[in-house]
């Protein structure tokens, strides 16, 4: 514990030095000013990648407060030296053996960045008598498609990430400066239309085809194939779920995150598949073994239903795998 308290007021030193209050650093950083209040007390530990950005902010002699963190290859020679100086006594402060270890976890996001999980509007003809405002039973939350998903995913990242900004909404009301934060789009292109809207390189659409009736079939844009779910009549028996990680565009600091099916089964199996209790911790490394920490892949994988349940995918089948591209090239 004393390597951890040590650590922390060192960190506070560092922005008493500069006349930061813990809002202003928080901001230059992107994180909660929890997280360095945190930081400061001994509470918590940051990760080493945020040492690199406290490292690289005050070498710099004069930063504007509301300026971000500069590139460490912009540096000068002189800021270079104070830069390596100042992250190897930072990392040294931080080697406390007490400190706890983070369990690497897909939903985890150590930079402390805040996260904004998007989903699409149900259309207005399906939409329940109860989501007009004007009822005295009115649920607002009837409102939002892909809610499996979004209730199972938004408690996952809250629990996963106590200290972060964690927020959700329907696409179409995103301020613009969320737009700078971990990005999470559930749902179809057709439901979700922040989906049309963000650039990536992604060799896989989702379009409208008139057998399938009320989903968006994966077709893979250069060769035409097509992926489809399977039915048993007009029974759904395995839906075709699409997960993938890029950058985000709009801040290469942040990750944008898609979980979408053919259908909403294989959506939230694309959630399930890294945050059931069981099967997340086996998936997740199967996914670091096949493209690393790169933050930059897509997958289609088959989601079963059985009994009208949606299973939970299980990425050590090499049945469950149908596609998968990295690195993605824009």
């Amino acid at each position: 514990m004393a390597g951890r308290s040590e650590l922390g007021a060192r960190l506070r030193q560092l922005r008493r030095e500069r006349g930061l209050k813990q809002g202003e650093l928080a901001r230059v950083l992107g994180v909660a000013v929890s997280s360095v209040s945190q930081w400061e007390n001994g509470v918590k530990v940051p990760p080493p990648s945020r040492l690199g950005d406290y490292a690289t902010f005050f070498a710099v002699e004069n930063p504007t407060r509301s300026g971000k963190i500069p590139s460490p290859a912009s540096l000068g020679e002189e800021a270079r030296r104070a830069r390596a100086v100042l992250k190897q006594e930072l990392d040294r402060l931080r080697a406390d053996p007490a400190a706890p270890v983070e369990v690497p976890d897909f939903w985890r996001f150590p930079d402390g960045g805040p996260v904004r999980i998007l989903t699409g509007r149900v259309p207005a003809r399906n939409l329940s008598p109860l989501a007009d405002p004007e009822r005295r039973n009115y649920i607002g939350m009837s409102s939002y498609a892909d809610g499996d998903s979004l209730i199972e995913l938004y408690g996952h990242v809250r629990a996963l990430n106590p200290d972060v900004d964690v927020r959700f909404d329907i696409a179409r009301r995103i301020d613009p400066q969320d737009m700078q934060a971990h990005l999470v789009l559930l749902g179809s292109p057709t439901m979700n239309p922040m989906r049309h809207q963000v650039r990536f390189g992604l060799p896989v659409r989702q379009i409208e085809v008139d057998d399938v009736g009320q989903g968006e079939i994966f077709e893979v844009a250069d060769e035409g194939r097509q992926y489809r779910p399977t039915l048993h009549g007009d029974r759904l028996i395995e839906d075709v779920g699409l997960l993938a990680r890029f950058p985000n565009p709009y801040d290469a600091r942040r990750s944008l995150t898609l979980c979408s099916g053919v259908f909403t089964r294989g959506g939230f199996g694309a959630v399930r598949c890294l945050t059931d209790p069981l099967l997340r911790a086996r998936n997740h490394e199967i996914l670091r073994s096949r493209f690393g920490d790169s933050g930059n892949f897509g997958m289609l994988m088959r989601v079963p239903v059985v009994r009208n349940a949606t299973a939970t995918p299980d990425l050590s089948n090499p049945g469950t795998w149908i596609r998968s591209w990295s690195p993605i090239k824009s």
